[in-house]
């Protein structure tokens, strides 16, 4: 994008790539909370797992509905 009265140039982004680049580090941050809780399920049980990872992607994944 260029601005008549300058001589600099300037960059916006994408909106069609925001939703790709969110959702990539949403999963990211998603993998980082389990495996940071993973050491304190672990004596819990496989139940313990299993709602670890539907809480994780509750909060980090899924998007809340509206």
């Amino acid at each position: 994008m260029r601005c008549c009265a300058s001589p600099t140039t300037s960059t916006a982004a994408d909106p069609a790539a925001t939703p790709a680049r969110d959702t990539a580090r949403d999963v990211m941050n998603a993998i980082l909370f389990r495996e940071i809780l993973k050491p304190l399920v672990q004596g819990l049980g496989p139940v313990a797992e299993i709602a670890l990872g539907s809480v994780t992607d509750d909060l980090f994944v899924r998007r809340p509905r509206r």
